[in-house]
């Protein structure tokens, strides 16, 4: 069977069985994912079919958005990037979306504007990104059931005992941080919002049971002064010295929204912000060793030093 029928066989499948996801369409194929994916984007751009996913499913779109997207080369380069950030790695809650925006922008912009984004493309570089270490359907059934808010059973592996246990959750927001999806709610467990990663969750049983999200949640509120991921601990006001060697590399970059900076007269800096609990920064400040000295709080400054004790202890200990 040539590839030009095997397209019009993709188009029909998905004209007489909308929203069928993109495993599906790969079996009707008899196909791998990653081919239907590459067809699809031809499918948009060679022949002006409309193609977009919503909900995980593939639709045929109607609509001409070609009268009104006039983005220049350069705007198409800064959005096909965007896209390939680790929030839309394959298998993430938004990767059939961010793929099938691409395929919508593809499909009505200039063929000559495409050329020169392939040509700029040569000349500027995202980092390789592996597929997202969650599960697809974990993936779905968390973001489904935030958006319906539906209390849902989780079984759950926690990150420090490594044991799975049931939780009883109200899934208010997913939220990308750092290199990971993670979902914010109410444990019943835990009589408190907490921040669970989807990787970690085993299974998701949708109880069908609504809630009502409290008026004051916000997610932005809640990672306010999160150093990375953690968050909804109290706040505590961090001071860090930097020696003068560090001083420039510290002060060009922002690292946190609340970060200070203060230079001193023999060259160094006191580096402060304001973060939801210490062990996250101190992991932070340990990467810098002897470099990075805590002036406060004292609580994070013994966090550090029973951190370097132990280090100590193990490389001291002959090697096993």
């Amino acid at each position: 069977m040539s590839k030009s029928t095997l397209i019009i066989d993709t188009i029909r499948i998905i004209r007489e069985n909308p929203g069928i996801t993109i495993d599906s369409l790969a079996r009707e194929l008899a196909r791998s994912e990653r081919t239907v994916y590459r067809w699809l984007a031809e499918i948009c751009s060679d022949l002006k079919t409309r193609i977009y996913c919503e909900d995980g499913g593939y639709y045929i779109e109607d609509r001409d958005y070609s009268s009104v997207l006039d983005l220049t080369a350069r705007e198409l380069l800064a959005v096909r990037m965007s896209l390939k950030a680790p929030a839309f790695a394959s298998n993430s809650p938004m990767s059939d979306a961010a793929h099938s925006s691409w395929m919508k922008i593809r499909a009505a912009s200039h063929d000559a504007k495409l050329q020169n984004v392939d040509r700029l493309s040569a000349m500027h570089a995202v980092g390789a990104v592996p597929p997202s270490e969650v599960s697809a359907d974990i993936a779905e059934a968390l973001e489904r059931a935030t958006a319906q808010r539906h209390v849902i059973r989780v079984t759950y592996r926690s990150p420090r005992s490594e044991v799975v246990r049931p939780y009883r959750f109200r899934p208010y927001a997913v939220a990308f941080r750092r290199h990971s999806w993670y979902v914010v709610g109410h444990s019943t467990h835990h009589s408190k919002t907490i921040t669970l990663k989807m990787a970690r969750v085993h299974s998701v049983v949708d109880t069908g049971k609504e809630f009502e999200v409290p008026d004051e949640f916000s997610i932005e509120e809640y990672f306010k002064n999160s150093w990375e991921v953690w968050a909804g601990d109290e706040p505590v006001n961090v001071r860090i010295r930097f020696p003068k060697k560090l001083a420039a590399m510290m002060s060009e970059t922002r690292r946190h929204p609340t970060q200070v900076i203060y230079p001193q007269p023999d060259g160094s800096i006191i580096f402060e912000v304001i973060v939801s609990g210490i062990e996250e920064i101190g992991t932070w400040i340990m990467g810098y060793g002897g470099d990075a000295e805590v002036l406060e709080p004292e609580s994070l400054r013994q966090h550090v030093l029973e951190k370097a004790q132990g280090i100590l202890a193990l490389y001291a200990a002959p090697q096993k």
